[in-house]
């Protein structure tokens, strides 16, 4: 066999080797796309659940005519529950501030006098 035979068949053998290579790549490509579609989609059957559920707790707060309502006048009830509630947190604030300030004749507030009455209470 010439020397030229034999650099032939080892350059075949080497681009052998290479196409299984690359095979072998393709093979690897392809299941980590198989994987990444997995994982996607699981997290999309999270999402989804989570949906559900929260979906769920809100209509059991909205009552009995929650079939009816619309998403944009769910969107609507929230915000206003929301506005209700920092109205109500800011009054609340306010009331305890000016009970805080109001005096007995002893130097107590009508604040501290509350607070006794609660701890009883418990």
């Amino acid at each position: 066999m010439s020397s030229d035979e034999t650099a032939d068949k080892r350059t075949q053998l080497i681009k052998n080797r290479i196409a299984k290579i690359e095979e072998k790549e393709k093979q690897l490509k392809a299941r980590k796309i198989a994987e990444l579609n997995r994982l996607n989609q699981q997290k999309r059957k999270q999402r989804t659940k989570r949906l559900i559920q929260k979906g769920a707790e809100l209509e059991k707060l909205q009552g009995e005519n929650a079939a009816q309502i619309t998403a944009e006048q769910t969107r609507d009830w929230l915000n206003n529950k929301i506005t209700v509630n920092r109205q109500l947190a800011r009054e609340h604030q306010s009331l305890k501030n000016f009970a805080a300030h109001v005096t007995y004749n002893d130097g107590t507030s009508v604040l501290d006098h509350y607070h006794t009455y609660q701890a009883k209470q418990s």
